[in-house]
């Protein structure tokens, strides 16, 4: 949920904005400590042990955590700058980082199609087989060994900016 959202959110239900705002970050503090804990926790694992495969699943998972924990936090953030009367930090272009996780957040599946499955032909390169696998909400082609995002997909289909493909994508 972005600051906007629950803005609009506390107006909707007729409670004061500040209220709303602090309950949420009440609601995202043991959330955003949780994960937190989780990272330490597994990167001690990962320095404590010599087996390459715990250390290869402790990053994997630090990994995954801390692409939970990002947005999270920075909600936080904007939800403190907010309550504090500071003004959030513009992206350079207008864009905010709000603005960039509604982006990355539109599936992709909606950008690139995908009719049969987990995998399809890769639509950057010319292709019999396919080559391009569908991940939570992004893809990667095996020939071209790339990866792309909502963001850097749309760029590459529409031959547009970063700037211009946030704001294409808010939804």
């Amino acid at each position: 949920m972005t600051l906007n959202a629950t803005l609009q959110a506390a107006r909707d239900m007729g409670v004061p904005e500040r209220y709303a705002v602090m309950r949420r970050l009440a609601f995202l503090q043991p959330q955003i400590k949780h994960l937190e804990r989780e990272i330490w926790g597994a990167r001690r694992r990962m320095d404590r042990s010599r087996d390459p495969l715990i250390k290869a699943l402790s990053e994997s998972f630090i990994r995954d955590q801390e692409k939970e924990l990002r947005p999270l936090k920075r909600e936080a953030n904007a939800l403190l700058n907010h309550v504090n009367g500071k003004e959030t930090v513009q992206v350079p272009g207008g864009i905010t980082p709000e603005m960039i996780d509604q982006a990355r957040q539109y599936p992709i599946t909606s950008i690139i199609e995908f009719s049969k499955g987990r995998y399809r032909c890769c639509p950057f390169h010319e292709d019999r087989n396919p080559s391009m696998a569908l991940y939570e909400n992004h893809v990667h082609c095996f020939v071209c060994n790339r990866t792309w995002d909502s963001i850097s997909a749309t760029m590459a289909l529409d031959g547009v900016t970063f700037r211009e493909a946030v704001l294409a994508l808010q939804s």
